[in-house]
């Protein structure tokens, strides 16, 4: 018997970077307070990239936030408006966010 492929989920993560700590909170609260994302987390990580052709080593603060899939183009919108860098990082990953209680959670959110 072939394995049953796995069901697409809403659920997805989206990161970023920004080199300001006040910038990781503020962009959590106001994507949770519009109701966008259900909660983010931030953490202190050091990051090394290539910009204009020079290697650069800097700290920066990865900001991850947990979203269903049909509100990740305001997520992007909000992130391109607001966001310092000119090219910034925006990845979406899907997810499964696994238990029951917290998949409640998310479905229960106000716009999520």
């Amino acid at each position: 018997m072939a394995p049953t492929p796995p069901v697409p989920s809403e659920e997805i993560l989206v990161y970023t970077a920004v080199n300001d700590e006040d910038l990781a909170q503020e962009i959590l609260v106001d994507l949770v307070s519009d109701g966008l994302i259900l909660s983010g987390n931030y953490f202190p990580v050091q990051t090394i990239f290539i910009w204009e052709g020079q290697v650069h080593i800097d700290e920066e603060y990865k900001v991850m936030m947990k979203a269903r899939d049909g509100f990740y183009a305001d997520i992007e919108k909000y992130l391109m408006e607001n966001h310092p860098y000119r090219a910034p990082e925006i990845i979406r990953v899907a997810a499964s966010f696994g238990s029951p209680e917290f998949k409640k959670h998310i479905t229960a959110h106000k716009r999520m």
